[in-house]
């Protein structure tokens, strides 16, 4: 095999008026310079800046949807929480993390949540930087590119979202499992370590699929056929015995795709939304792309095609991971057109645009970036400049993005007394433990859990509030319509409702209140059926003027 810098050789001999300057900027030894040195405590210097910043970005929000699968619907001692899928994807790591993390800070603080993910998103980003200079990245342009990721706002949601844990998770070991396979010679320790990080990596989301795959192409690249299937089928197998005997969750009616001109759509839309969420500016992703396609260029005329391979297996590997990842998850995702969908910007393919995907796309794409734009400044050191400005133009954007992502935690954050009230008002103990809160999170855990001190006390309610959520507890939904004793509201009335009582409004609107409670505590209604869940309760029924329609109301 050619030594890394026989790449720079060959292309020497190629030009002889090159070779007096010549000199190697393709390293397989840790290049310890006064320059490298110094790129690389700048780099730690900005990921320990990073940390506090993030942690302070991101204050004021609180737990929400998927992570009360982790702490109200599981358990760290049975087998089948652990196992079970959420959405399909295999978590049992992020599941013990959290029930850890509940075990010692239980609903006090969010923070330690949030650190978990922050510090595994700077970990991505450190271990990009790894790739990026074993590839022959310079070490302040590796510092660059990685600082770009570092503050990546398009990709916030894995940044400052405590339960994308799971995503960040199976892209950090996925990682590790590639710089550990990155080597040359027989099989080894580091391969039998790369394999169990692999593993950790599939215990985290769907996202190691993709990872795996990852690492057999650039084992393909470097150390050909055999190795890539050592680092891939054990990983494989032991995916497919989870899936045959795992606990089995309902899937969501939305995965599903139409077409396959969808997917390739959602691969294309993925990649432009990348881009662009790299260059914030307009154009900029262009031209990024534009560095991608002329320094792959540039590398290919350099010189010896068998060294470049070998040197820049595991940038190419990332770059063509990151299109299976987008084809893997347009499959799922492309034809995706619910409701939920459109909280994500989109549905069908535009879904490509949510931010957990960009954050995972871009990780793997900026390393082949960063290697072209080395090729393009060696060639010509005139475009240093432009290459790099490009680089780093949608900085300012994206970090403005991560300090405004956060402006949903007003809305997250007005739950966090609502819920933690809830197990604490007169009426908690009456009605049914099924009653549900959130997705995952039932009355009966709030109940149970709060003798445990894990509960914070939600602080000073007013005697409206506490009123206004005894009767969103008390009043649930039902499918079932009431039909009989129904009549017209033209004035307020009082009624006396047993438990198991239904309530339908079959037109207008009214506002409902509990008998006592201050006016500021009232519900309102629109045509729909409520059913009671604890009674008796005595409520006072106001009609609405809703232009000429009358409110009709059965029950």
């Amino acid at each position: 095999m050619k030594a890394p810098d026989d790449i720079e050789a060959a292309s020497n001999a190629a030009d002889p008026s090159r070779r007096d300057g010549a000199r190697s900027w393709m390293r397989s030894r840790p290049d310890r310079s006064p320059r490298a040195r110094a790129a690389g405590l700048a780099f730690a210097a900005v990921e320990a800046i990073a940390l506090p910043l993030m942690l302070w970005w991101d204050r004021g929000t609180w737990f929400q949807l998927d992570d009360w699968d982790f702490i109200a619907a599981r358990t760290g001692g049975n087998v089948g929480d652990l196992l079970r899928p959420h959405f399909e994807h295999w978590t049992t790591l992020p599941i013990l993390a959290y029930r850890l993390m509940w075990a010692v800070f239980g609903l006090r603080t969010i923070v330690p949540y949030e650190a978990l993910v922050v510090i595994a998103h700077l970990a991505v980003a450190a271990l990009l930087r790894v790739v990026m200079r074993r590839a022959g990245v310079g070490p302040w342009l590796s510092t660059l590119a990685a600082t770009v990721f570092v503050f990546l706002g398009a990709g916030a949601e894995n940044i400052l979202v405590a339960f994308q844990i799971t995503f960040v998770g199976s892209l950090a070991f996925g990682l590790v499992h590639l710089l550990l396979a990155d080597h040359d010679g027989p099989v080894d320790r580091r391969d039998l370590l790369g394999l169990l990080a692999g593993l950790a990596a599939l215990m985290c989301s769907g996202v190691a699929i993709s990872m795996t795959i990852t690492v057999g192409y650039a084992m393909l690249l470097r150390r050909g056929w055999r190795i890539a299937l050592l680092h891939t089928v054990p990983l494989g197998a032991i995916y497919l015995l989870w899936q045959s005997f795992a606990p089995q969750e309902a899937a969501p009616a939305y995965y599903h795709t139409n077409s396959p001109l969808e997917v390739l759509r959602f691969v294309a839309v993925g990649l432009r939304a990348s881009f662009g969420g790299i260059g914030q500016l307009p154009g900029v992703g262009i031209a990024l792309a534009l560095v991608l396609i002329l320094g792959t260029a540039v590398a290919l005329r350099s010189g010896s095609l068998d060294a470049l391979r070998r040197q820049a297996a595991a940038p190419v590997a990332l770059f063509a991971g990151a299109i299976t990842f987008l084809m893997i998850t347009g499959f799922y995702r492309s034809g995706q057109s619910n409701g939920l969908a459109l909280i994500y910007r989109g549905f069908g393919p535009e879904h490509a645009r949510t931010p957990r995907y960009i954050h995972v796309v871009v990780a793997m794409t900026l390393p082949a970036i960063a290697l072209a734009a080395q090729y393009i400044i060696r060639h010509r050191r005139q475009a240093a400049i432009v290459v790099v400005a490009v680089l780093v133009a949608g900085l300012p954007g994206n970090i403005d993005k991560l300090v405004h992502y956060a402006n949903r935690s007003p809305i997250i954050q007005a739950r966090r007394p609502y819920i933690l009230a809830a197990p604490r008002l007169p009426i908690a103990r009456r009605l049914p433990r099924s009653v549900s809160l959130a997705p995952f999170l039932s009355l009966g855990w709030l109940i149970d859990s709060v003798p445990s001190g894990r509960l914070p006390n939600p602080g000073p309610r007013s005697p409206a509030a506490n009123a206004r959520e005894t009767l969103d507890l008390t009043l649930g939904a039902s499918d079932v319509p009431q039909t009989e004793r129904c009549r017209t509201l033209v004035a307020p009335t009082t009624r006396v409702f047993a438990k198991g009582d239904r309530i339908t409004l079959r037109s207008g609107a009214v506002r409902m209140l509990t008998v006592g409670a201050p006016t500021t505590a009232a519900k309102p209604l629109t045509p729909s059926t409520v059913v009671v869940l604890a009674g008796p309760l005595r409520v006072r029924i106001t009609p609405t003027p809703t232009g000429a329609e009358r409110a009709v109301i059965c029950g």
